[in-house]
């Protein structure tokens, strides 16, 4: 019986983010795409949280937390 993987694939546009990421972090080589998106693909792999958490959620609420401490309070 083969054995049940108990992380999700990441997904495509997971994995375009990720590539970016480490595309610039590398200076932005030319002609190395594929190697890039695939080492994205293996470093997800290996590093997603479990299934219905989002990776980026304590990220975007430390992002809102800031925007709603500089937005100008609405008036009515």
């Amino acid at each position: 019986m083969k054995p049940r993987r108990t992380t999700p694939e990441p997904t495509e546009e997971e994995i375009r983010h990720t590539a970016f990421f480490l595309w610039e972090m590398q200076g932005k080589p030319v002609g190395r795409d594929m190697e890039i998106w695939l080492a994205a693909k293996e470093r997800l792999k290996h590093a997603l949280p479990p299934r219905g958490r989002d990776p980026f959620r304590q990220k975007n609420a430390a992002h809102r937390a800031r925007d709603a401490q500089a937005a100008p309070p609405v008036v009515r």
